[in-house]
């Protein structure tokens, strides 16, 4: 007894800190490397139900009025962005291209990069058909691919309005969003930037995206399996 009020005695809140930090660290390494586990539960991530895939797809094989290539960002932007991400004019470069894929002029959009943090979206389209401003969230430790992925998405819901394909529910609408972002070509860049990135702090993950990358190939897959009928 004597043993743990002295123990009690010299312990501060910064030795807890501490000693939760250690724990958490230990806790990180035995899931990540021996059990093999994400380090993020899979509760983090809204999972999306296999059937709303399928009726997103079967929505945009309805609707769609043509056919679309996968998109290729231009190399010369690539290479621009690639030192300095941060580079609004070629961002808005980046948006026209992904833009014009979709056969939408980009150049009456106003792109808003922000480097404060916007609670459960990396990005965010607001018009009424005569002004349109995407804002883009470009924080520290976003790839390429996750911008691109994020401007996609975001032009996506632009092509969706134009098109008048949308749910009536906000969530399942977000993931008709990134289902015709796959549908419409962009594929490669969604499953790329909706990986799991470190976040800001210490063992912390962040991710963009409603859905995952398993999400990304079932979406694929189902594309696939029309074409071959």
């Amino acid at each position: 007894m004597d043993y743990l009020r002295s123990f009690l005695y010299h312990i501060n809140i910064n030795t807890i800190f501490e000693l939760l930090s250690f724990i958490g660290l230990f806790f990180f390494l035995i899931r990540r490397f021996i059990l093999h586990k994400s380090p993020v539960p899979k509760s983090a991530f809204k999972a999306v139900p296999k059937e709303l895939l399928q009726e997103c797809v079967s929505l945009l094989r309805r609707r769609e009025k043509k056919k679309y290539e996968p998109y290729i960002a231009p190399k010369e932007i690539l290479s621009a962005l690639q030192e300095d991400l941060s580079n609004e004019a070629k961002l808005k470069e980046l948006l026209c291209s992904i833009c014009a894929h979709l056969g939408i002029d980009g150049s009456f959009i106003k792109l808003v990069v922000e480097s404060d943090y916007m609670p459960d979206r990396a990005g965010e389209i607001s018009t009424d058909l005569a002004f349109t401003t995407i804002k883009l969230e470009l924080r520290p430790r976003y790839t390429l691919d996750a911008v691109i992925a994020v401007l996609a998405h975001e032009s996506i819901h632009l092509h969706l309005y134009y098109e008048g394909i949308r749910m009536r529910d906000t969530w399942e609408n977000e993931i008709l969003t990134d289902t015709a972002a796959v549908y419409c070509g962009f594929g490669e860049y969604i499953y790329k930037g909706y990986a799991l990135m470190q976040g800001d702090f210490a063992l912390s993950y962040h991710k963009v995206g409603y859905i995952s990358q398993d999400d990304v190939k079932y979406i694929e897959m189902l594309m696939q399996n029309e074409i071959d009928k």
